[in-house]
């Protein structure tokens, strides 16, 4: 195994639920201020708040409600006019509907992005150039790969979070340095944005009934299908046959490892960020890796500030617990500008347990960013200097929980529904921004439901979250009973192996400051058959996002490394699995590799 441990080195709902999409910031919903569009971290009580907002902000007219608001929460950009995007076409291809059924006749439209700007100079781009046009150039295609949250835009081939800090830079140095022709390609998941099959009845394709096509395992035939119609359709004039590589970070991440895992004979290599390939039923070490970077002072947290949000939490849950006439519900409910007031505490103890499980205040951990203005609480160092300062002024723990809390929802009202939450979910608009898709696989593949236990180090209220209420989503959501989202979960491990995986030319990038590292392969825990890459400072797959002056070195250097490894992997025969396994293992230390990798990029 290699280990890179360079030096400096996926719409909100239940926010600890899975991996679920975060409110974009083109949306408005002032709670939450990242910009992350897959569905990786969500809290139980953000699921009728984003609902509500989001509704509340397109009915102004009272016809068309309900099409204006299924198009605006899709995320979609209008962005067909663009000049950053016209050379990326939006394509459909007729996808089978069920590849475990040779009887099955049935299709379904797939959605897909392509671009030729690494292919050949076009006197329409001035993005790109520097190539000649070369009989015996080399051939490559790069996907990235989609996965669950919001629809994927025309941006996924210039300038998103998903594949461009690391596939696209790629492909352009290739196109300019190497004289390669590279494809470049982005394919969106069934069962997301535009990619959702249509039934003769009419009926929601998020209905119980017709969300039983909708896996992973499904989803990797979707892309060695893909493949071979890309093959044949835009890349056979240069290659027949050319190298495939695979990108994604969280969920696309794992189905980019697993694609490389189980057709390595359509796909070469493989780059899976931030993927946690271990399926989890209960993943109380989600929140665990929280409280560790509440208190990560080289990302600006600290130990005062994990004590303020402990502490906190534990004199929340003390006056939640009062009885009635000492008024201890009514003064959180105050504090938090909790909707309806005490109501909802006193109607029903899953409210309470909704409240305080999850956090009272939106901790992004997996969504960290350095650079994001100063006062907009967007990362863990704004947020614990607010929140240490409160504190200083006010020695209340609450009320600087309730500061921050009152700033990230904008002044509005926090909703606290339990029976509501389930309501929403069971219904066919929890489409919107593939919530009910995304929910539908963690109960029947994945689990990952982020507790926070009475015995844990989870720095909420403790106690508050356990694996019954996840439980009790697929139940009355799904009707997926516990025991079946059980073997489920058992049956994923079995089939795709989790850290026990093996398979070769597949690299696993990890940042320290994301929790969903826990369940990933890291060179700390997993096979030893794959080169990892740990990212000091850094969280959820960041390297991946667009390029910015403000990204720090550890996040470059893990930008060079992973071209690194990519490169050398394309010099490999096609299906020479038995070398790659034997680089694995023998390989280049990761300073030689890093340094040639900024030799190369200097020349």
């Amino acid at each position: 195994m290699i280990v890179y441990p360079l030096s400096t080195l996926t719409f909100s709902l239940l926010s600890n639920h899975g991996l679920f999409a975060k409110a974009s910031t083109t949306e408005a919903v002032p709670r939450r201020t990242t910009s992350r569009t897959n569905s990786m971290s969500l809290r139980f009580v953000d699921v009728l708040n984003v609902h509500r907002r989001r509704y509340e902000d397109n009915t102004n007219a009272e016809d068309g409600v309900i099409e204006t608001y299924i198009s605006s929460v899709s995320n979609e950009e209008d962005d067909d006019d663009e000049e950053s995007t016209k050379d990326v076409q939006e394509l459909y291809m007729t996808q089978t509907l069920n590849h475990f059924d040779d009887e099955e006749k049935r299709t379904f439209e797939q959605r897909f992005f392509y671009s030729d700007r690494y292919v050949q100079p076009s006197s329409s781009s001035t993005m790109f150039r520097g190539a000649k046009e070369k009989e015996d150039a080399k051939t490559y295609a790069f996907l990235c790969v989609g996965g669950e949250g919001p629809a994927m835009t025309k941006h996924v081939l210039t300038d998103s979070v998903h594949c461009t800090g690391d596939m696209l830079v790629l492909a352009q140095r290739l196109f300019e340095e190497e004289n390669a022709i590279v494809h470049v390609f982005g394919l969106e998941h069934r069962y997301y944005g535009k990619s959702y099959p249509e039934f003769p009845d009419q009926s929601s394709p998020v209905s119980n009934e017709n969300l039983q096509y909708l896996s992973s395992r499904q989803a990797l035939h979707d892309i060695a299908n893909f493949i071979q119609h890309a093959n044949k359709n835009y890349i056979g004039q240069t290659d027949s046959n050319p190298k495939w590589v695979t990108f994604g970070g969280s969920y696309p991440g794992m189905l980019s490892a697993w694609s490389r895992y189980k057709f390595p004979n359509l796909v070469h290599a493989s780059v899976s960020s931030s993927s946690p390939v271990q399926a989890q039923l209960d993943f109380p070490e989600y929140k665990n890796h929280v409280a560790k970077d509440l208190a990560y002072d080289m990302i600006g947290g600290s130990d005062k500030c994990l004590e303020i949000v402990l502490k906190g939490h534990e004199e929340i849950a003390t006056l939640l617990s009062q009885p009635k006439e000492k008024g201890g519900a009514e003064r959180v409910a105050k504090m938090f500008n909790v909707c309806n007031g005490a109501d909802p505490f006193y109607a029903d103890v899953k409210n309470v347990n909704a409240f305080l499980g999850d956090g009272v205040i939106d901790v992004p951990a997996q969504e960290n960013d350095p650079s994001c203005d100063n006062g907009s609480l967007c990362n863990i160092a704004d947020i614990c200097d607010v929140m240490t300062k409160e504190y200083s002024k006010s020695g209340s723990a609450v009320e600087s929980l309730a500061f921050i809390a009152s700033q990230q929802s904008g002044g509005q009202c926090t909703e606290v529904d339990w029976n509501g939450t389930l309501q929403y979910i069971s219904s066919a608009d929890a489409q919107a921004g593939g919530l009910r898709s995304w929910l539908w696989q963690t109960c029947n593949e994945f689990g990952f439901y982020q507790t926070c236990d009475e015995n844990s180090l989870c720095p909420f209220g403790r106690g508050y979250h356990s694996i019954g209420e996840d439980l009790e989503i697929c139940e009355v959501g799904f009707g997926v009973h516990a025991k079946d989202v059980k073997a489920n979960v058992e049956n994923s491990l079995e089939y795709y192996k989790g850290w026990d995986m093996d398979g070769s030319r597949i690299l696993f990038v990890n940042g320290d400051v994301d929790p969903w590292a826990e369940l990933s392969i890291t060179g700390d825990r997993g096979s030893e058959e794959h080169p990892t890459v740990w990212v000091k400072e850094a969280s959820h797959h960041f390297w991946t996002h667009m390029v910015k002056e403000t990204d720090g070195e550890a996040i470059a250097d893990a930008r060079l490394v992973i071209q690194g490894q990519v490169m050398e992997w394309l010099e490999e025969e096609e299906n020479n699995d038995n070398d790659g396994k034997k680089a694995n293992k023998q390989g280049f230390v990761s300073n030689d590799l890093l340094e040639k990798a900024k030799v190369a990029q200097q020349a």
